[in-house]
């Protein structure tokens, strides 16, 4: 079971960027803790944690799909030289 940060370390938690928290959640979260007891930790609610964790999703139509070969390749869409 982990430890509840110290409230200077929660403090410091709390005020590093949205990127520094993000980064620590994972970092706690590799260490084998589960969500209760990151949100627990960092005073953070269990949804955000999760939030965190989950990996993005990701469009079903990439930016950078067949127009974009288009224009270097061949009207077919292939990469012909």
């Amino acid at each position: 079971m982990g430890l509840p940060m110290d409230r200077k370390a929660q403090l410091q938690f709390r005020l590093s960027t949205a990127d520094a928290q993000q980064s620590a959640i994972r970092r706690l979260a590799l260490t084998g803790l589960d969500d209760e007891e990151i949100a627990r930790i960092t005073g953070w609610s269990i949804a955000d944690v999760r939030h965190v964790l989950s990996p993005p999703e990701v469009s079903s139509t990439m930016p950078w799909g067949m127009g974009t070969m288009r224009r270097y390749g061949s009207s077919d869409g292939s990469l012909r030289g």
